[in-house]
């Protein structure tokens, strides 16, 4: 079975910027340190942090994508475009008996300082697991999103 979720949150910080926090391997570095209890610690295996890196990230008990460690892969990061694709390649949300997930986020300017983040689950899944679907929580895109916005917002009023 193929299938998709998707879920907007919008944040008072500017597509840019929150663009430059959210693109690549950043994003899991900021999200561990608000998060640690949530989000492991990231490790580069492979790459620079750009397309084709792969990130290992060591999952504490409460992680958001299951309790093993998983392995992302960025598949695209366009600076245009604004888009960035993360396939999630080993552990985590594959334990539930995925055959594929790729994370999509979209940062789209509603206004100079307010963005619309577009997040987008794009899976495969045996028809027998189907079931387990629901275990993938798109609240979980939001609480990280709000995150960073909130990170991001505090960084810039200490530096004000």
């Amino acid at each position: 079975m193929k299938g998709q979720m998707v879920v907007e949150t919008t944040v008072k910080v500017a597509a840019e910027e929150f663009w430059d926090a959210y693109r690549d391997i950043k994003r899991v570095r900021i999200l561990h340190e608000l998060l640690g209890e949530m989000v492991g610690e990231p490790r580069v295996e492979h790459g620079d942090g750009g397309v084709g890196t792969i990130v290992s990230i060591a999952n504490p008990q409460e992680a958001f994508w299951g309790k093993s460690d998983t392995k992302e892969l960025y598949r695209m990061i366009d600076d245009k475009k604004r888009i960035t694709e993360v396939e999630i390649i080993e552990g985590g949300v594959k334990d539930l008996g995925a055959d594929y997930i790729l994370t999509r986020a979209e940062i789209i300017e509603k206004d100079p300082q307010t963005t619309i983040v577009r997040s987008t689950v794009d899976y495969e899944i045996n028809d027998k697991l189907a079931h387990k679907v629901s275990l993938i929580k798109m609240e979980y895109f939001q609480t990280a999103i709000e995150a960073i916005a909130k990170y991001l917002n505090t960084e810039k009023k200490a530096n004000a």
